[in-house]
């Protein structure tokens, strides 16, 4: 993407003839607008708060639902990235005992809910973060 900056001033320094700068300038930003279009969309982010909840609710259903278990990757990297470990944060306990008991209320909507939220193995991709996985 640099390079097509690079490349319109080299030309344009030159002093080639209007028409051939003309042309140079529009064959580079065809190929620096093609070069802006192949660039992969990024992820979403989760803030600390989104985590904490998504993490706190995909605990609670390794509980209650069964045959889940939490995605320890996807878990370990987003810790190793910003530092923030669940567990110890007053948040993600509040958010567990909250979402506990609405699991103890009402397991068969909760595990639906959580399945369809947070299971790696929706198609195209779970609705919000890929915390559950299949116990083996």
């Amino acid at each position: 993407m640099a390079g097509c900056y690079t490349g319109m001033y080299e030309i344009a320094r030159s002093g080639n003839h209007l028409k051939q700068i003309i042309g140079a300038t529009i064959g580079l930003l065809i190929t620096c607008s093609a070069a802006f279009a192949e660039e992969p969309a990024l992820h979403p982010k989760l803030s600390k708060e989104q985590f904490l909840t998504f993490a706190a609710g995909a605990a609670v259903a390794v509980v209650y639902c069964g045959k889940l278990e939490l995605n320890a990757d996807f878990v370990a990297g987003y810790q190793y990235g910003t530092g923030i470990y669940p567990p110890l944060d007053p948040y993600f306990r509040s958010e567990m005992s909250r979402l506990e008991k609405e699991a103890q209320n009402d397991p068969k909507s909760y595990c639906s809910a959580t399945r369809r939220m947070f299971y790696k193995g929706n198609k195209p991709k779970p609705l919000a973060a890929p915390l559950l996985i299949d116990k083996p």
